[in-house]
């Protein structure tokens, strides 16, 4: 593992549709401590004809050092450029089967979360959605803003429960306001009961913004 490019040579596990019967995807970002395979165990409960599912491995199952609040170091960023490139690993490959990023969901779990955004914020054009499940920007929270360019559309949802000790509503509710001001159809939704874990309701976002209906 390199610390300027700590996720090179990093898998990306896939389930769902076979390539030639791809018609949209969905990337899923595992939190720490997790793996590919443990985050695509959600296909189970998500499964949808003509979707492919790719989840994309973080060195050492930590995506990025620090918590979710912690200013952005100069070390933190390298990790992030590194996970980006992940990202951009599994969309060459959905590309490869004829899958437009408009056809595409960027999602994750706390840490894969947290890069998804950011990914979308610092790579902005339509994506077919984004689902940041217990996670956001990286930052204070009062200091979360969106940044140039636009997404175009793009439907999101920053999805946090009630008891999560880790991400608070008031972060998740400035996620979706920043993503707002860059031009995606973005909402914040609690899920109630819920700590810092992805439970029904969390299930019941993915299905929504991955299907056509």
């Amino acid at each position: 593992m390199s610390d300027i490019d700590p996720h090179a040579g990093e898998g990306i596990e896939s389930a769902g549709a076979p390539p030639q019967a791809t018609e949209r995807a969905l990337i899923l970002l595992h939190g720490r401590g997790d793996s590919s395979a443990g985050i695509l165990r959600l296909v189970d409960d998500i499964y949808e004809r003509g979707v492919r599912y790719l989840a994309p491995a973080a060195a050492g199952r930590v995506w990025y050092p620090g918590e979710l609040t912690d200013p952005v170091t100069d070390r933190r960023q390298a990790y992030l450029d590194s996970a980006f490139g992940q990202i951009e690993r599994a969309l060459d490959e959905t590309e490869a089967m004829g899958v437009d990023p408009e056809e595409v969901v960027l999602a994750g779990f706390s840490q894969g979360a947290s890069v998804a955004t950011e990914f979308a914020m610092r790579r902005p054009r339509r994506y077919g959605g984004l689902v940041a499940l217990a996670g956001g920007l990286l930052g204070p929270t009062d200091e979360i803003g969106p940044r140039e360019g636009t997404l175009d559309g793009t439907p999101a949802v920053c999805g946090v429960g009630t008891e999560d000790p880790h991400v608070s509503v008031e972060h998740a509710e400035a996620t979706a306001a920043a993503l707002s001001e860059m031009g995606a159809a973005a909402s914040a939704e609690t899920y109630q009961g819920v700590g810092h874990a992805i439970g029904d309701g969390a299930v019941e976002t993915l299905q929504r913004l991955t299907s056509r209906d």
